[in-house]
């Protein structure tokens, strides 16, 4: 958990490797039990083109005693690799459907009906010169996987964005004088709970798995896992210095083109500020952090059949929950090292599956203002133009500082945030996905 007492503030850390971390450590939940949850939709009424794949056994009654679950024929490998992870996401929209009558309001049906969804929030320090020294900042990625084109779309969203749910929740708690809170600090705050219903309201998405890491453990998984990463450079730039574990980095400056970077060079390329005020949308902190997971993805393909490769990732990412670098909201407790003989059998093994690759990268999305990215939102100066909410607030000083986003037509007051606040940028990420 993030020390309350941090500010997170800016930074463009990573969904990168950990994403990738996260589902290899998923990769060892192997399923043991055929569950009723086989035939469960990921959404209600909602017709599919392509429908998800189930086991082709039919479903076995509940029982105490564990049994190998039967694979679909229709998976591919790497879909069968997330099905354990499908069926508990199937049973947890059914729990809080049943606990939430609002449930399927606040989320979009159609949207969710083919989507496995994972929130990866990495945090760590920024140096921002000449206003910034060192803050502590957050950063948010939704790594979807979508059954229906059996590809990943990626969905960041800027630390600077104004969350509504964070404010309600402090005055819950008894505090009676709340500003504006930005995103990123909403984990700090409310833990994971509070993290999965704002991301909900915000995206219209189903937040079925949370993964929360410090950036160092980018580092360490880049060079102990991967060996480093080949990394797209779109352009050739400099940047400034930066701080990881409490030590400060030189600045530095990077060649266009595919470029091997190792675990510090990864943090600076995905971290860091550009020298130059003014600098190509291509060179943004989540432009950048998506071309590393891109590079991450690549080389998983690569090393999907490597035994030595799992072996470290597993023994990695079990040192990064005992040390608290990770932390997460699924069960996962005694997996990796109990199930990892399963899965480098599993791996070894010559499959029948249609599709033995690793997915690639199909559709990524950055809401940020759209000077910088694919817009949903937009600073407070620039939306007060169009916005009278907006206008009232800044002419009477509710903004302690003004670099902040809001949707465009946002009411943070709404009493429906999914659909009095967050609006704009649900039908962006809903017409995006859905290209």
């Amino acid at each position: 958990m993030l020390p309350h007492q941090h500010r997170l503030r800016r930074l463009g850390v990573v969904v990168l490797m950990v994403g990738a971390v996260a589902l290899l450590a998923a990769f060892v939940a192997v399923a043991e039990t055929p569950a009723p949850e086989e035939n469960l939709p990921l959404a209600p009424g909602v017709a599919t083109e392509t429908p998800l794949p189930v086991s082709d056994a039919a479903p076995a009654p509940p029982t105490p005693v564990p049994s190998p679950t039967p694979l679909a024929v229709d998976e591919s490998q790497f879909e069968r690799v997330l099905h354990p992870l499908l069926l508990e996401a199937k049973r947890r929209r059914l729990a809080s459907a049943a606990q939430d009558p609002t449930y399927w309001t606040r989320l979009d049906p159609k949207l969710n009906s083919t989507r496995l969804n994972f929130l990866l929030f990495g945090y760590g320090e920024t140096h921002e010169p000449p206003l910034t020294e060192r803050a502590f900042i957050g950063s948010l990625t939704i790594f979807s996987y979508d059954y229906a084109n059996h590809q990943i779309d990626l969905v960041s969203l800027t630390h600077d964005i104004r969350a509504p749910e964070a404010e309600r929740f402090l005055h819950d708690q008894g505090q009676s004088q709340v500003g504006p809170i930005k995103i990123d600090r909403v984990y700090g705050m409310g833990g994971f709970d509070l993290l999965r219903r704002t991301i909900e309201d915000a995206t219209g998405l189903a937040i079925d798995f949370q993964l929360a890491f410090k950036e160092s453990a980018i580092q360490g998984a880049t060079d102990n896992v991967f060996g480093g990463l080949d990394v797209n450079v779109p352009l050739a730039f400099k940047v400034n210095g930066f701080y990881l574990d409490n030590v400060k980095y030189p600045g530095g400056e990077f060649q266009q083109g595919q470029q091997h970077l190792n675990g510090i060079q990864v943090i600076q390329f995905i971290k860091t500020v550009p020298v130059e005020e003014h600098y190509d949308p291509r060179l943004e902190h989540n432009a950048r952090k998506h071309l590393v997971f891109r590079a991450i993805m690549d080389s998983l393909a690569e090393h999907s059949s490597d035994v030595t490769f799992l072996g470290r990732a597993a023994v990695f990412f079990s040192s990064q929950v005992a040390q608290e670098s990770i932390a997460y909201d699924f069960d996962l407790s005694g997996l990796v090292v109990d199930n990892l003989r399963k899965l480098m059998t599993n791996f070894v093994r010559p499959s029948n599956a249609p599709d033995t690759g690793t997915p690639g990268v199909n559709r990524t999305l950055y809401v940020v203002d759209p000077a910088s990215g694919d817009g949903g939102v937009q600073w407070v100066q620039a939306n007060a133009h169009d916005n009278p909410i907006t206008a009232r607030d800044i002419s009477q000083h509710v903004y302690g500082e003004l670099a902040m986003e809001v949707p465009y037509h946002g009411d943070p007051y709404a009493t429906d945030l999914a659909h009095g606040y967050w609006t704009d940028v649900r039908q962006l990420i809903a017409s995006r996905l859905a290209d």
